[in-house]
Protein backbone atom coordinates (compact mmCIF):
# COMPACT_ATOMS: atom_id res chain seq x y z
CA UNK A 1 0.00 0.00 0.00
CA UNK A 2 2.92 2.34 0.63
CA UNK A 3 5.14 1.24 -2.28
CA UNK A 4 3.16 3.14 -4.97
CA UNK A 5 3.72 6.39 -3.07
CA UNK A 6 7.49 6.13 -3.42
CA UNK A 7 9.17 8.50 -4.26
CA UNK A 8 6.50 11.24 -4.10
CA UNK A 9 7.69 14.18 -2.02
CA UNK A 10 6.77 14.28 1.65
CA UNK A 11 7.89 16.01 4.80
CA UNK A 12 7.44 13.15 7.26
CA UNK A 13 5.19 10.38 8.53
CA UNK A 14 2.22 10.31 10.93
CA UNK A 15 1.49 6.79 12.22
CA UNK A 16 -1.61 5.51 14.02
CA UNK A 17 -0.97 2.06 15.49
CA UNK A 18 -3.50 -0.77 15.18
CA UNK A 19 -4.30 -3.08 18.07
CA UNK A 20 -3.12 -6.51 16.92
CA UNK A 21 0.45 -6.18 18.20
CA UNK A 22 -0.90 -5.64 21.69
CA UNK A 23 -3.21 -8.65 21.42
CA UNK A 24 -0.14 -10.68 20.44
CA UNK A 25 1.60 -9.51 23.63
CA UNK A 26 4.58 -8.11 21.77
CA UNK A 27 7.14 -6.11 23.69
CA UNK A 28 10.76 -5.69 22.62
CA UNK A 29 10.05 -7.41 19.31
CA UNK A 30 7.49 -4.69 18.60
CA UNK A 31 10.08 -1.96 19.19
CA UNK A 32 12.39 -3.61 16.67
CA UNK A 33 9.52 -3.83 14.20
CA UNK A 34 9.06 -0.09 14.58
CA UNK A 35 12.77 0.42 13.99
CA UNK A 36 12.59 -1.67 10.80
CA UNK A 37 9.54 0.18 9.54
CA UNK A 38 10.97 3.63 10.21
CA UNK A 39 14.39 2.84 8.75
CA UNK A 40 12.91 1.18 5.67
CA UNK A 41 10.62 4.08 4.83
CA UNK A 42 13.34 6.64 5.45
CA UNK A 43 15.69 4.69 3.20
CA UNK A 44 13.10 4.43 0.45
CA UNK A 45 12.57 8.20 0.53
CA UNK A 46 16.29 8.84 0.65
CA UNK A 47 16.33 10.72 3.95
CA UNK A 48 17.34 9.00 7.19
CA UNK A 49 16.07 11.93 9.26
CA UNK A 50 12.48 12.11 8.03
CA UNK A 51 10.18 12.83 11.01
CA UNK A 52 8.14 9.89 12.27
CA UNK A 53 5.40 10.89 14.71
CA UNK A 54 3.20 8.15 16.11
CA UNK A 55 0.28 7.59 18.47
CA UNK A 56 0.14 5.72 21.77
CA UNK A 57 -2.25 2.81 21.24
CA UNK A 58 -5.63 3.75 22.69
CA UNK A 59 -6.57 2.54 26.19
CA UNK A 60 -8.58 -0.67 26.06
CA UNK A 61 -9.28 -3.60 28.38
CA UNK A 62 -6.93 -5.99 26.61
CA UNK A 63 -6.46 -8.08 29.76
CA UNK A 64 -10.24 -8.55 30.00
CA UNK A 65 -10.93 -9.23 26.34
CA UNK A 66 -13.20 -12.22 25.70
CA UNK A 67 -12.12 -12.29 22.06
CA UNK A 68 -8.47 -12.90 22.92
CA UNK A 69 -8.46 -14.83 26.22
CA UNK A 70 -4.75 -15.64 25.92
CA UNK A 71 -3.85 -12.02 26.62
CA UNK A 72 -2.28 -12.15 30.06
CA UNK A 73 -0.34 -8.93 30.31
CA UNK A 74 -1.53 -5.38 30.57
CA UNK A 75 -1.55 -2.67 27.96
CA UNK A 76 0.93 -0.44 29.82
CA UNK A 77 3.64 -2.97 28.97
CA UNK A 78 2.89 -2.39 25.30
CA UNK A 79 2.95 1.39 25.83
CA UNK A 80 6.41 0.83 27.28
CA UNK A 81 7.51 -0.91 24.08
CA UNK A 82 6.10 1.95 22.03
CA UNK A 83 7.89 4.54 24.15
CA UNK A 84 11.20 2.69 23.76
CA UNK A 85 11.09 3.54 20.05
CA UNK A 86 11.58 7.19 21.01
CA UNK A 87 15.29 6.37 21.15
CA UNK A 88 15.14 6.43 17.34
CA UNK A 89 16.11 9.96 16.23
CA UNK A 90 13.43 12.41 15.13
CA UNK A 91 10.47 10.50 16.56
CA UNK A 92 7.58 11.73 18.71
CA UNK A 93 4.85 9.79 20.52
CA UNK A 94 1.61 11.46 21.51
CA UNK A 95 -0.50 10.24 24.43
CA UNK A 96 -4.15 9.22 24.25
CA UNK A 97 -4.92 8.36 27.89
CA UNK A 98 -7.21 11.39 28.30
CA UNK A 99 -9.08 11.00 25.02
CA UNK A 100 -10.98 7.75 25.69
CA UNK A 101 -14.53 7.74 27.04
CA UNK A 102 -15.00 3.97 27.22
CA UNK A 103 -11.98 1.62 27.56
CA UNK A 104 -14.28 -1.27 26.63
CA UNK A 105 -14.48 0.18 23.09
CA UNK A 106 -11.65 -1.17 20.95
CA UNK A 107 -12.14 1.59 18.38
CA UNK A 108 -12.59 4.93 20.20
CA UNK A 109 -14.41 7.56 18.21
CA UNK A 110 -12.33 10.60 19.17
CA UNK A 111 -9.81 10.77 16.34
CA UNK A 112 -10.14 14.54 16.02
CA UNK A 113 -7.95 15.33 19.02
CA UNK A 114 -5.47 12.65 17.99
CA UNK A 115 -5.13 14.38 14.62
CA UNK A 116 -4.79 17.77 16.27
CA UNK A 117 -1.95 16.53 18.46
CA UNK A 118 -0.11 14.99 15.54
CA UNK A 119 -0.51 18.20 13.57
CA UNK A 120 0.70 20.27 16.51
CA UNK A 121 3.77 18.04 16.82
CA UNK A 122 4.63 18.58 13.17
CA UNK A 123 4.03 22.33 13.33
CA UNK A 124 6.19 22.65 16.43
CA UNK A 125 9.07 20.22 15.82
CA UNK A 126 9.26 20.04 12.02
CA UNK A 127 8.08 23.48 10.90
CA UNK A 128 9.07 25.26 14.14
CA UNK A 129 6.26 27.80 14.02
CA UNK A 130 6.07 27.94 17.83
CA UNK A 131 7.98 26.84 20.91
CA UNK A 132 5.34 24.40 22.18
CA UNK A 133 6.53 20.93 23.21
CA UNK A 134 5.91 18.34 20.51
CA UNK A 135 4.51 15.82 23.03
CA UNK A 136 3.50 15.43 26.65
CA UNK A 137 5.90 14.98 29.58
CA UNK A 138 8.15 11.96 29.13
CA UNK A 139 9.84 10.32 32.12
CA UNK A 140 13.53 11.23 32.22
CA UNK A 141 15.02 10.35 35.61
CA UNK A 142 14.27 9.34 39.20
CA UNK A 143 16.35 10.28 42.21
CA UNK A 144 15.68 8.81 45.62
CA UNK A 145 15.40 11.33 48.45
CA UNK A 146 14.69 9.70 51.80
CA UNK A 147 11.30 8.02 51.56
CA UNK A 148 10.46 9.88 48.35
CA UNK A 149 11.39 9.77 44.70
CA UNK A 150 12.01 12.96 42.75
CA UNK A 151 11.00 12.53 39.11
CA UNK A 152 12.09 14.69 36.21
CA UNK A 153 10.66 14.82 32.70
CA UNK A 154 11.46 15.87 29.18
CA UNK A 155 8.92 17.85 27.13
CA UNK A 156 7.75 19.85 30.12
CA UNK A 157 7.09 22.94 28.02
CA UNK A 158 6.35 25.89 30.23
CA UNK A 159 5.96 23.61 33.23
CA UNK A 160 4.12 20.70 34.80
CA UNK A 161 0.60 20.94 36.17
CA UNK A 162 -2.43 19.02 37.37
CA UNK A 163 -4.88 19.33 34.49
CA UNK A 164 -7.96 19.44 36.74
CA UNK A 165 -6.39 21.15 39.75
CA UNK A 166 -6.80 18.02 41.88
CA UNK A 167 -3.89 16.13 43.52
CA UNK A 168 -1.78 14.24 41.00
CA UNK A 169 -3.27 10.82 40.33
CA UNK A 170 -2.24 7.29 39.35
CA UNK A 171 1.18 7.26 41.00
CA UNK A 172 2.26 4.10 42.82
CA UNK A 173 5.36 3.16 44.81
CA UNK A 174 6.81 -0.34 45.20
CA UNK A 175 8.07 -1.55 48.57
CA UNK A 176 11.10 -3.78 49.11
CA UNK A 177 9.07 -6.87 48.18
CA UNK A 178 7.92 -5.33 44.92
CA UNK A 179 4.34 -4.75 46.03
CA UNK A 180 2.85 -1.49 44.77
CA UNK A 181 0.99 0.99 46.96
CA UNK A 182 -1.01 4.10 46.02
CA UNK A 183 1.22 7.15 46.36
CA UNK A 184 0.81 10.86 46.74
CA UNK A 185 2.61 13.15 44.32
CA UNK A 186 3.19 16.89 44.23
CA UNK A 187 4.93 19.25 41.84
CA UNK A 188 7.89 21.12 43.31
CA UNK A 189 10.37 23.15 41.25
CA UNK A 190 8.93 21.66 38.08
CA UNK A 191 9.62 18.11 39.24
CA UNK A 192 7.31 15.52 40.78
CA UNK A 193 7.91 14.30 44.33
CA UNK A 194 6.33 10.91 45.05
CA UNK A 195 5.95 8.94 48.29
CA UNK A 196 3.60 6.41 49.81
CA UNK A 197 2.60 6.36 53.45
CA UNK A 198 4.11 3.37 55.21
CA UNK A 199 6.68 2.61 52.50
CA UNK A 200 9.93 3.55 54.20
CA UNK A 201 12.30 2.18 51.58
CA UNK A 202 10.63 2.59 48.17
CA UNK A 203 12.11 0.53 45.37
CA UNK A 204 10.47 2.05 42.30
CA UNK A 205 7.63 4.20 41.00
CA UNK A 206 5.09 3.66 38.29
CA UNK A 207 2.56 6.05 36.76
CA UNK A 208 -0.66 5.46 34.84
CA UNK A 209 -0.01 1.73 34.98
CA UNK A 210 -3.57 0.67 34.26
CA UNK A 211 -5.49 0.19 31.05
CA UNK A 212 -8.25 2.58 32.08
CA UNK A 213 -6.12 5.14 33.92
CA UNK A 214 -6.71 8.81 33.16
CA UNK A 215 -3.83 10.53 34.96
CA UNK A 216 -3.98 14.30 35.40
CA UNK A 217 -0.25 15.11 35.05
CA UNK A 218 0.10 17.40 32.02
CA UNK A 219 2.38 20.13 30.78
CA UNK A 220 1.13 23.70 30.68
CA UNK A 221 0.35 23.35 26.99
CA UNK A 222 -2.30 20.72 27.78
CA UNK A 223 -0.53 17.51 26.74
CA UNK A 224 -0.70 14.47 29.06
CA UNK A 225 2.32 12.66 30.45
CA UNK A 226 3.04 9.19 29.09
CA UNK A 227 2.68 6.23 31.49
CA UNK A 228 5.97 4.78 32.74
CA UNK A 229 7.73 2.79 35.43
CA UNK A 230 11.11 3.76 36.80
CA UNK A 231 12.44 0.18 36.81
CA UNK A 232 11.84 -0.24 33.08
CA UNK A 233 14.69 -2.17 31.48
CA UNK A 234 13.17 -2.53 28.03
CA UNK A 235 14.40 0.87 26.86
CA UNK A 236 17.98 -0.06 27.75
CA UNK A 237 17.65 -3.39 25.94
CA UNK A 238 16.57 -1.71 22.71
CA UNK A 239 19.52 -0.84 20.48
CA UNK A 240 19.03 1.83 17.84
CA UNK A 241 22.17 0.99 15.84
Amino acid sequence: MIEPLIPFSLKGFLWYQGENNCFLQERLEYTYKMKSLINYWRTKWGNNRLPFYYVQIAPYYYSKSKDRPYTVYSEPEFWEAQAAALKIPNTIMIATTDLIEDPADLHPVNKWDVGQRLAASALSKTYQIDDHPAMGPLFKSAVKSGQSYVLDFDHKGKGLKSMDGAPLSHFEVADEKGNYHPASAVIKNNKVWVNAMGVKNPRSVRFGWREDAKPNLFNMEGLPALPFRTDNTLRDQFKVQ
